[in-house]
């Protein structure tokens, strides 16, 4: 792999002599972690009706399993673990991380009551909770800034691959699991038949964590900007104590702010749109969940991936031609085009038709993902990348995970009173939330022009007030 022996306590370089093939398979592997934490987050959403019936909770308790447990300590977890992103074997974070999480989700499927359920779904949340941080700072270590774009594309995929995978093979599985009777297992005792699909995916993941620790070498911090003084952990200089990252943020609050709130908002919808379209085809359209997992399953696999290259391709595209600021005009394009076929999709009679709309809202919904991540990196230094992401994930994780499912669940039953008009739910939210995306995105574009910025190390308050006196 990099131009070093494996040693997680020291720094490698992953250099020209490898031809990026190294740093690729270090983004496809982490591309894989994501996608098993998606599929993990979405079987639970194919579960939906065995759980409400088994465990006999509501559309907002089940909203609490899915959105809160998971959000709250996902995002407060992932500030204390951003710092150490910065200070610490990002290598080591992740291979924890996800046997953290893969072994939570195991525990998932002896849970037999809420409360259970909802304590397992937190230990996924902190489990979780420290790959993306891990992930932005390894990527932009491992990338310079004119191939960020598409490195990050590579682990925005995991999204969809992950929560397509959970539909189209967890639909079929739970659906079958589903008609089978109660099973003992030893020690635990009688378990519910869908309750076995947890251990099933929980399996790749604690296998994965191994590969990681054993075979991906821990690169150089800053490497990419020749900053020889963030090349050893242990050895930090620069600042990156809250403290200093907050007075970074907050002398560069408008960027930060605009990029988080703007990008959050679409994971809002997003996670939102994700959680509830099952439950909408089912109870509006009529589809059972194996067709659910099929059609959903096969639009994730293939438009959002399409979608997360798409969007890395137009911003290097137009980039080259002289739009430095792409990567922030096309997510809020993309923004408004994911509100309108969201909203067709919830509105539209003709389920063929529904369908259709909803794979074009997954296409969009794809088109920022790798995006979001690699335009932090533009304006962040490296030694408060770790921080920076999580404070991002922060954000964007309260309203996409915390707020966005439940306020739909809370639409659907305390407004419209009625659990066939969530359709109505997801036009409201759709109408609302995305063109605000849009809007917020559109105005910071130009702190994130990428000419603006020759090096990484370069970075400085100033450089980046000055980049945005453009606007």
């Amino acid at each position: 792999m990099p131009n070093s022996k494996k040693d997680n306590n020291s720094a490698a370089t992953y250099g020209a002599s490898d031809g990026q093939s190294s740093a690729n398979l270090v983004a496809f592997w982490l591309m894989l972690a994501y996608c098993l934490s998606f599929l993990d987050r979405q079987i639970l959403v194919l579960m939906i009706e065995p759980i409400q019936r088994d465990l006999n909770i509501s559309d907002t308790m089940f909203s609490l399993l899915h959105g809160a447990s998971f959000a709250l300590f996902y995002t407060i977890t992932g500030l204390f673990l951003g710092k150490i992103v910065d200070t610490k074997s990002r290598v080591k974070i992740i291979a924890f991380s996800v046997f953290l999480w893969s072994l939570a989700t195991a525990v998932s499927g002896i849970s037999r009551s809420f409360f259970q359920l909802f304590l397992a779904r937190v230990f996924v949340g902190v489990g979780e909770a420290g790959l993306s941080p891990a992930t932005y700072s390894l990527l932009g270590d491992l990338f310079d800034a004119k191939k960020r774009s598409l490195a990050f594309a590579i682990y925005g995929a995991g999204i969809y691959l992950g929560t397509g995978l959970a539909f189209l093979l967890g639909g079929k599985l739970v659906g079958y699991l589903s008609g089978l009777p109660p099973t003992d297992l030893p020690f635990f005792g009688e378990i519910y038949s869908w309750q076995i699909a947890f251990f099933i995916f929980a399996a790749p993941g604690i296998f994965l964590s191994i590969l990681f620790y054993f075979f991906v070498a821990e690169p150089v911090r800053g490497g990419q900007e020749n900053t020889a003084i963030l090349s050893a952990p242990a050895k930090e200089a620069a600042p990156v104590s809250f403290r200093e990252f907050f007075r970074h943020y907050r002398a560069n609050l408008k960027p930060y702010l605009g990029h988080n709130l703007g990008y959050g908002l679409h994971m809002m919808f997003s996670y939102s749109f994700l959680a509830w379209v099952p439950a909408m085809l089912m109870r509006v359209h009529g589809l059972e969940i194996g067709e659910v997992g099929l059609y959903i399953g096969l639009s994730l696999l293939i438009c959002g991936p399409a979608g997360s290259f798409s969007g890395a391709a137009l911003s290097n595209y137009f980039a080259k031609r002289g739009v430095s600021d792409s990567q922030l005009r096309i997510s809020a394009i993309g923004s408004l085009l994911l509100g309108l076929f969201g909203a067709l999709s919830a509105g539209l009679d003709n389920t063929q038709v529904s369908i259709a709309a909803a794979a074009a809202a997954i296409f969009f919904m794809g088109l920022p993902a790798g995006l979001n991540g690699a335009t932090l990196q533009t304006i962040t230094p490296p030694h408060f990348r770790g921080q920076a992401g999580a404070s991002f994930l922060l954000i964007g994780n309260i309203l996409g995970l915390g707020f966005g499912p439940l306020l739909v669940a809370l639409l659907t039953d305390y407004v419209f009173s009625d659990q066939s008009m969530v359709h109505y739910s997801l036009q409201v939210f759709a109408l609302t939330t995305m063109p605000l995306s849009a809007i917020l995105l559109w105005r910071v574009r130009s702190y994130f022009a990428i000419e603006n910025t020759t090096s990484d190390a370069d970075l400085t308050d100033a450089t980046i007030k000055g980049s945005g006196a453009q606007l």
